[in-house]
């Protein structure tokens, strides 16, 4: 993901806050680069739902941009927001109905022209834009989160001034409410629209205390009450929701039921003595101290150790460094362990003579023409007669032998993962799938399949064989004449040398397991000329510890090989993404985002 500053804030439309400007976009591009690594660690939504939608619906778009006041009308089900709404708009912008969660929309009235200059997809970023058509547009289905909008026709409406009519807070529809928290969450002013059933709802309570948290400006209407009888009961209404929410509303307004005056646009919505109108309010508003109010008091959220972005940084890394303990505790007591049988010997001796063969003189390399087809043919005897076995064969009962070793070794690892599966709470979520919803037959059976292909010489340890021997006849380069010069006498005197590897080669004497054990050894070389080179090889002393560390190295490489072919077949790429989890909380923007949050408090607090 690119990351940009492309924004010019050095001709910002609202100057008041272009010290937080350049931080706020940087912690906004940061937080956008973490998000994949908060899902990876499944980080709960609960720890950045109090200040994200104040970064990025309320901070990011209009931090830079001329100040005005967004005023949003929010209530829970059949309380009359529509209504409210028409009414500070001065037109039916929003139809109301009688049904709960009818209004799926919010709907915006925008003063005259400003789309133009304060475009709506950039004012409120969590929303498609949709043109006003008529007053039924905000009750339409539509699965996008759709805001729409109009502009005031009239000019009337302050040209600092936007109006939204919302969905329902609290209704069946859970879209409407994401919905109606980022209108909230994008405000400077509430107009909270509370009623007899709808004042103390639980949900009702935990949205507006949101807003208050936010030290965003709140109105209260308090609507289709039983006016004068119910005036006295309001007032305690009103103190219980101040207390539930930590509100303190600037004005309080009290409308009475009646349907018919709601309908014909002559119901008025004024505080209690009748005297002072809801629309003259909005009208004397102090814009730009409640922009700045709004404003601080949603960075002060974003900021805020226990509920900001500091604890959702807190929350990745903490969640990584779980990663890290459960990363360590599979290495330490997850071995896999893979008892392989011994390194088939012309495996390793074949990849030696190919290195060999271009060094080797041209007298030799006629006369191991000839032997080799000698070689061939005492093989072909020897099978004939049951007492040596074709290199496939061999091949054949090793690879079986192999499988075997590598199947209980997955046995026991399955054991092992299972056990710690039950320890680790993150583990069993993980592990679950593969060790709860999988056949694991299957694992055998991807197993056989798997090793049945696997090359018993990998590139890896052809090139460690190359590098091996390219520096012992680097730092040996006497002991490589040798070499060649005993492979052209033993092109010469190849009968003598043969017969006492029959009789006693260096091969068996190495294996010391016998007369039949010996020749076969013996003819494994059959491909390097009846394995004359191969007593040259044993013999010379100075060579033991390089064809050790060869033999070492395939064995070691080999386990290698098979130790992940398990790891696949069992965990798949799981091991990777432990790792990568385990990495999360090592990435140097966490430590940028959270040098950005101490410049801003330190901004925010020296600039108003």
């Amino acid at each position: 993901m690119e990351v940009s500053h492309e924004v010019d804030l050095r001709h910002s439309e609202c100057p008041l806050f272009f010290a937080w400007a350049f931080d706020v976009q940087r912690l906004c591009e940061i937080t956008r680069l973490l998000e994949p690594t908060a899902e990876l660690l499944k980080i709960s939504e609960n720890v950045s739902r109090s200040w994200r939608g104040l970064l990025f619906s309320k901070l990011e778009p209009q931090l830079t941009r001329k100040p005005v006041l967004v005023v949003a009308v929010c209530g829970g089900t059949n309380t009359g927001k529509s209504f409210v709404a028409n009414y500070l708009a001065g037109t039916s912008m929003s139809r109301s109905v009688p049904e709960a969660a009818r209004t799926l929309h919010p709907v915006a009235s925008l003063p005259q022209g400003m789309s133009v200059t304060m475009p709506v997809h950039e004012l409120f970023p969590g929303f498609v834009p949709f043109r006003w058509s008529s007053d039924s547009d905000a009750i339409q289905e539509c699965d996008e989160h759709r805001i729409v909008w109009r502009e005031d026709e009239t000019g009337r409406q302050s040209q600092r001034l936007i109006i939204l009519d919302t969905p329902d807070v609290d209704g069946p529809l859970r879209e409407n409410w994401r919905r109606a928290e980022l209108v909230r969450d994008s405000a400077d002013v509430i107009v909270a629209v509370l009623t007899q059933q709808k004042y103390n709802d639980a949900a009702v309570r935990e949205f507006f205390a949101a807003a208050g948290a936010a030290h965003k400006e709140v109105l209260i209407v308090f609507n289709m009450l039983s006016l004068p009888e119910q005036q006295e009961t309001a007032i305690g209404w009103l103190s219980t929701f101040r207390m539930e929410t930590g509100i303190e509303p600037l004005a309080v307004y009290m409308v009475p039921w009646n349907r018919s005056a709601a309908d014909s646009g002559t119901l008025r919505i004024c505080d209690a003595s009748a005297t002072r109108d809801i629309l003259r309010d909005l009208s004397e508003l102090e814009i730009d101290r409640i922009k700045i109010r709004s404003m601080k008091g949603s960075l002060a959220l974003v900021l805020d150790e226990s509920v900001g972005v500091p604890a959702w940084l807190e929350a990745i890394e903490s969640q990584s460094k779980q990663w890290q303990k459960i990363r360590q505790t599979i290495a330490n007591e997850v071995r896999v362990e893979v008892s392989l049988p011994p390194a088939p010997r012309e495996i390793i001796w074949n990849e030696i003579w190919e290195w060999l063969e271009p060094r080797r003189s041209s007298i030799d390399l006629k006369v191991s023409k000839v032997y080799s087809s000698l070689g061939r043919k005492i093989l072909w005897m020897g099978r004939k007669v049951g007492v040596l076995k074709s290199q496939e064969q061999k091949q054949e009962d090793f690879a079986a032998i192999e499988l075997d070793a590598l199947t209980k070794a997955m046995s026991d690892l399955v054991d092992r993962l299972d056990i710690l599966r039950t320890r680790s709470t993150q583990l069993h979520g993980i592990l679950n799938h593969a060790f709860v919803e999988v056949d694991r037959s299957d694992w055998y059976a991807d197993l056989e399949r798997r090793h049945k292909v696997l090359p018993l010489v990998s590139d890896d340890y052809r090139k460690f064989v190359r590098s091996e021997l390219d520096r012992y006849a680097k730092d040996n380069p006497g002991a490589i004449d040798f070499i060649k010069h005993l492979l052209t006498a033993a092109a010469v005197a190849r009968p003598v040398v043969t017969i006492g590897l029959f009789t006693a080669g260096a091969a068996g004497a190495a294996m010391g397991m016998g007369f039949v054990h010996h020749i076969g050894d013996i003819l494994v070389g059959t491909a390097t000329s009846l394995a004359g080179e191969g007593a040259i090889g044993l013999t010379a002393s100075s060579l033991k510890p390089l064809l050790e560390s060869l033999f070492a190295g395939w064995s070691s490489e080999r386990a290698r090989v098979l130790a992940r072919t398990l790891e696949e077949v069992v965990l798949g790429d799981l091991l990777t993404e432990i790792d990568h989890r385990a990495c999360c909380g090592s990435q140097s923007i966490l430590n940028e985002a959270r040098l950005l949050v101490r410049s801003l408090r330190e901004a925010s607090t020296h600039s108003m």
